[in-house]
């Protein structure tokens, strides 16, 4: 093989790892922070979920923010009617938010992991069916009561802000 077939084969590669990553990467922004329809949305958590599973794959790690991801996947599964998978994505999305180690207080004194919080900006964002918020509380309260004890003071604690 000579230089220059090594070359172009070599570019040709690192060109479509770079465009997979890319268009990955675009789909999960867009599946975190919704598209102009629920269905658009689901597509684009669709593409980022099979997308991230290679690079999970090949050895990029997972973080504490994947739990907004988490949430788009389990409520395109919803929407889909697959209940159970929808359960299963909630439970990690649970489970990847509470390992964040920047805590930030609520007004109710409680302390709650930074990347839990933005999980639940998430499921309480327009596009979110009501079953979908149901289940994910269900799911916080199995793994830790006092978490929506505190997270109910907290908005209520708001709300008579707002009211005074």
């Amino acid at each position: 093989m000579s230089k220059g077939a090594f070359i172009s084969i070599l570019v040709a590669g690192f060109l479509v790892f770079w465009i997979f990553g890319m268009v990955t990467s675009l789909a999960s922004s867009s599946c975190v922070n919704g598209l102009t329809t629920p269905e658009r949305t689901d597509k684009a958590c669709w593409l980022s979920e099979h997308g991230l599973a290679v690079h999970w794959r090949i050895g990029q790690p997972r973080k504490p923010s994947d739990a907004r991801l988490f949430i788009g996947y389990a409520v395109a599964s919803l929407r889909a009617g697959d209940m159970d998978r929808a359960e299963e994505k909630f439970r990690i999305a649970y489970e990847w938010g509470s390992k964040s180690r920047r805590k930030i207080e609520l007004k109710s004194g409680y302390k709650i992991p930074d990347a839990l919080l933005n999980a639940v900006a998430r499921i309480h964002m327009d596009q979110v069916p009501k079953e979908a918020r149901a289940m994910w509380w269900e799911i916080v309260s199995e793994n830790d009561p006092d978490l929506v004890t505190a997270f109910v003071a907290h908005v209520t604690a708001a709300q008579e802000e707002d009211t005074l």
